[in-house]
């Protein structure tokens, strides 16, 4: 590790810290390959150095590293399909082009023949083998609500959950009133407070530090530090994800599931704080479970789902849309149909309703948080849900969250930090289960 001049940073070089602005302000993860984005990001900030990774030896002039040259032509080849729907002329999409294809390549060169995130892309396919030819396809299924009926375990949600929405729909709750919703489940609360002290609020946490210690290791701290409500509602989406645990591996890979949930609800919350577009809280949960309705078709009708991907695959299309040829309706609607039965906020059920139809909500700002944030999580390969194509997108979302191409070059590295930091949180163990 060296310590360099901003000046004299290149494109290519490698933080070997965490960058911080003069102010306490996380900029940038350690890990980051800066980019021509990233140095003059540095640059506005007035930062004077930045520790680098040591360079590696240079090649003598005008020689040619075969290795990397291979490495960055696999890559091309898999990001070229990944993205084959996404607009790579628009301003978001050449920098999800750009960002997407640095990582591959990346990987490759560490030598992963597959990108982690992408098991399900493999020679192995969920549902080339379980199903029939596509001249068998079955018939649309009646509704979402009949869906629901066949599973009891969704007839009503968890306990603790019960007792969080009392302290949300409550609004004289105290701050114990919140850590007690939510202390009698332990794995839930352990959870949190491992999230809580990642740096996901690192920020939240230098601002008041000197009023607690260093490591947040209480509930009711937590809810000093976060919020009472915010921390009910990060709350609801963790206590979900216990009930999922029992898809046949055939299907789906729930740890690479949960890692592009995940991946979603960091791009969220980022998006959200950076765009002032609803609260960071709501937008990251609303991405954790922006596709859980995609696991009960797993669960439910895994024949329509296994047909749905073989179309998607098929026409290089994105998944949602073969879900609502094959089963009258996509992941996102059933999704937002199991959060409105189970009376979570109205803006949840609507972020994850509306994630890839915004035509249809009156105001499209929430919405537009999970769509944008979805994009990137599939353009990046951060897991899989199913998706072979990062889906194409919607121009309305992106001038809806005013975002730029630089701006959105500086949150990428952010959210692929708080990724790798949150799925530590949630799954610390080998196996996967949350």
């Amino acid at each position: 590790m060296v310590r360099c001049n901003v000046s004299e940073l290149r494109e290519g070089m490698v933080l070997a810290e965490d960058v911080l602005t003069a102010g306490g302000r996380f900029l940038m993860p350690k890990g980051t390959t800066l980019d021509h984005g990233h140095l003059k990001s540095l640059q506005a900030w007035n930062l004077s150095a930045v520790s680098v990774a040591a360079a590696a030896t240079p090649l003598a002039p005008g020689a040619r590293d075969d290795g990397a040259v291979a490495a960055g032509e696999a890559a091309e080849i898999v990001v070229r399909e990944r993205l084959c729907r996404l607009d790579c002329e628009h301003e978001a999409g050449r920098v999800l082009w750009r960002l997407a294809l640095e990582r591959e390549t990346r990987h490759r060169l560490a030598g992963d023949a597959v990108s982690p995130g992408q098991g399900e892309s493999g020679p192995h396919r969920p549902g080339d083998d379980t199903v029939g030819r596509p001249e068998e396809l079955p018939p649309p299924l009646s509704s979402p609500e009949a869906l629901l009926r066949d599973e009891p375990k969704l007839v009503s949600p968890p306990e603790v959950y019960l007792r969080i929405n009392d302290v949300l729909r409550d609004p004289i709750s105290t701050v114990e009133d919140a850590a007690e919703s939510i202390r009698h489940d332990p794995s839930l609360a352990a959870k949190l407070l491992r999230l809580v002290n990642s740096s996901f609020y690192a920020r939240t946490l230098r601002a008041v530090r000197g009023r607690f210690p260093a490591k947040v290791d209480s509930l009711s701290r937590a809810v000093m530090v976060v919020g009472g409500r915010q921390l009910a509602t990060l709350a609801l989406g963790v206590s979900v994800l216990p009930l999922f645990q029992d898809i046949p591996p055939h299907w789906v890979n729930m740890r690479v599931f949960w890692e592009h949930s995940v991946g979603c609800a960091a791009a969220a919350q980022a998006i959200a704080g950076a765009c002032s577009r609803g609260n960071p809280e709501t937008a990251f949960v609303a991405g954790l479970l922006h596709d859980i309705g995609r696991i009960i078709v797993f669960k439910q009708a895994s024949t329509h789902m296994a047909a749905a991907m073989r179309q998607a695959a098929a026409a290089r299309e994105p998944l949602y849309k073969a879900e609502r040829d094959l089963l009258g309706f996509d992941h996102a609607a059933l999704g937002g149909h199991l959060l409105r039965k189970w009376q979570f906020p109205a803006n949840l059920e609507k972020m994850v309703r509306y994630h890839h139809d915004l035509g249809e909500p009156l105001f499209i700002d929430e919405p537009a948080v999970i769509h944008l944030a979805d994009c990137v999580a599939t353009a990046m390969g951060w897991g899989a849900s199913g998706n072979r194509h990062a889906p194409p997108l919607d121009p309305a979302a992106w001038e809806a969250l005013g975002l730029t191409g630089e701006e959105l070059t500086r949150l990428v590295p952010v959210m692929e930090a708080r990724l790798a930091e949150t799925m530590h949180s949630f799954f610390p163990d080998r196996d996967g289960r949350p």
